[in-house]
């Protein structure tokens, strides 16, 4: 193989890095928004609550860094 085809250490180390932040997000947003329901709201769900928000874009977080994960990992 040619040197052009394989992708370089520093876009490696970023899309690592990308992953690692995508996954604290997730993990941070998704522990707000559940315990902020619980708290907050005395255990009912709320659309209107911004808990709701946050929950549900550490689910967005997730789902991304999955992919992306997949997605670097299949690239070789």
């Amino acid at each position: 193989m040619s040197q052009d085809n394989q992708p370089s250490s520093s876009a490696r180390r970023w899309g690592g890095r990308l992953i690692s932040a995508l996954r604290l997000a997730a993990v941070s947003l998704l522990v707000v928004g559940f315990s902020g329901w619980l708290l907050d709201d005395g255990g009912d769900v709320a659309l209107e609550s911004p808990f709701t928000l946050a929950f549900g874009l550490g689910i967005g977080c997730a789902i991304v860094s999955i992919y992306l994960g997949v997605f670097l990992a299949n690239r070789e």
